[in-house]
């Protein structure tokens, strides 16, 4: 058997119930239960002197402010509770002594005896725990917590020390991270983390600055294999995509209902599906540059000439998943719903689309499901229908849109949102298993009616 090594420092971990200390005085137990520990640490110091041992150094802390994650099976979630109440006690020797031989003289389980790890910081690190001073996820102590009973006053260690322990942190955290950046990659590539969770917790943001790059390159992979999957999708007749057009005056409300109205899908999307919907809000430049393959793009106060005639087109085709303009690299613009809002009509939006020449405005009308016109807190829906034929008489007069939207009727906020949620659960066909069959094509354009 192989001799144990004489120990020069250990730290003692114990709840402070007197059934774990073996031939110790309930009252000192007790009295450290109510956080007077001092008398204590005296009596674990007499006791490791009394059998030969030389301690240099002795510090002392109750910890009662710890926290552990447990499963609450009435939640059905995991939640944190407090952690029994135990005390740290570290000593430094000047002659030590075994392992098991100091766990029979502090009268304790072995196991609740910590050895220092090797090298030339292990006693550093654990002066540096009592406080959890390299700790950052766990709760801060203060140093006039710890109770010196030998040795120099541990707030002149904390303060002499401190700048050392953060940086440590930070080297801590940063081999911590080695760890989880598999697991994110992992969460990320089985589409259970999106961009926004990720730098929006404490956790997975320290995570994610020290491997940008490999995070990002599993988003751009997630989001390709996602788009490849709608693709998929739509060409099998699963679904046919969603475009709403809101429309209204600079402060309205548009953004605030669409808002909302991205929120009731997640939510909707969730429930009936267990699908997680994320959305891309886009900018009014070069607005395809950040999506990847989110199930919701949200163009907010975009311009018609934001995009191409033949973009806008590729867009909003229900029925046809194509590669969308982007300023680095084209993107699928894979999304199951889009959202525009403008100050302008339908036809004042899109006549100034780029490399629109007299083209059929409605073309892009009978592509949006629902027009919502805010005015005054009243809700005005208009559907797209097609137009009459034109006449031929004067072959050389512009035509009239081939589609005009429709006026549906005006109603309170929550009416025309039930009204969207139901278009966006029919065109996912949520509620029933028939495939969305494409209409034969048509010639299509706008007069807006309402």
């Amino acid at each position: 058997m192989k001799k144990q090594a004489n120990l020069s420092c250990v730290m003692l971990v114990q709840q402070l119930e007197p059934e774990f200390w073996i031939g110790w005085d309930d009252v000192i137990i007790e009295e450290a239960h109510n956080g007077n520990i001092r008398p204590l640490i005296e009596e674990l110091v007499k006791r490791f002197e009394k059998d030969g041992c030389e301690v240099n150094e002795a510090y002392g802390i109750l910890h009662d402010k710890d926290l552990i994650s447990v499963w609450n099976q009435d939640e059905m979630k995991n939640v944190e509770e407090l952690k029994a109440k135990h005390i740290h006690i570290l000593i430094k020797f000047g002659k030590g002594d075994t392992l098991n031989s100091l766990a029979v003289k502090a009268g304790v389980a072995p196991q609740y005896l910590e050895k220092a790890k090797s090298g030339r910081y292990g006693y550093d690190n654990l002066l540096s725990y009592l406080v959890h001073a390299k700790d950052q996820d766990k709760h801060q102590y203060f140093p006039d917590e710890v109770v010196t009973v030998s040795g120099e006053e541990y707030t002149s260690v904390y303060n002499r020390r401190m700048e050392t322990w953060v940086r440590g942190r930070a080297t801590k955290e940063a081999k911590a991270t080695d760890l989880s950046v598999d697991y994110l990659v992992s969460e990320i590539l089985a589409g259970k983390l999106t961009k926004s969770q990720v730098l929006l917790t404490n956790e997975f943001y320290r995570v994610y600055a020290l491997h940008k790059r490999k995070i990002n390159d599993a988003f751009d992979t997630a989001g390709e294999s996602k788009s490849y999957q709608t693709i998929a999708d739509l060409d099998a007749g699963n679904f046919k995509k969603t475009t709403l057009f809101i429309m209204a005056e600079s402060g309205a409300g548009k953004t605030v209902l669409s808002k909302k109205i991205i929120s009731i899908l997640q939510s909707v999307a969730l429930k009936k599906m267990e699908q997680r919907w994320d959305y891309c809000l886009t900018a009014s430049n070069n607005a395809f540059d950040e999506y990847n393959g989110q199930d919701i793009i949200f163009l907010d106060d975009i311009r018609g000439d934001s995009l191409s005639v033949s973009d806008w087109l590729k867009l909003l085709d229900p029925y046809t998943i194509s590669p969308i303009s982007a300023r680095y690299h084209n993107k699928m613009g894979s999304a199951k719903a889009i959202i525009i809002t403008s100050t302008n009509t339908p036809s004042e939006f899109f006549s100034i689309a780029k490399g629109n020449f007299h083209e059929d405005l409605g073309q892009f009308f009978r592509r949006i499901d629902l027009l919502i016109n805010i005015e005054d807190d009243k809700f005005h829906l208009s559907k797209p229908e097609k137009a009459p034929p034109a006449s031929t008489q004067f072959p050389y007069v512009i035509k009239p849109p081939s589609h005009y939207f429709h006026f549906d009727g005006t109603y309170h906020k929550n009416k025309a949102l039930d009204m969207v949620t139901k278009t966006v659960i029919r065109n996912m066909q949520w509620n029933k298993k028939k495939p969305v069959t494409q209409p034969a094509k048509a010639n299509v354009t706008d007069h807006l009616k309402k």
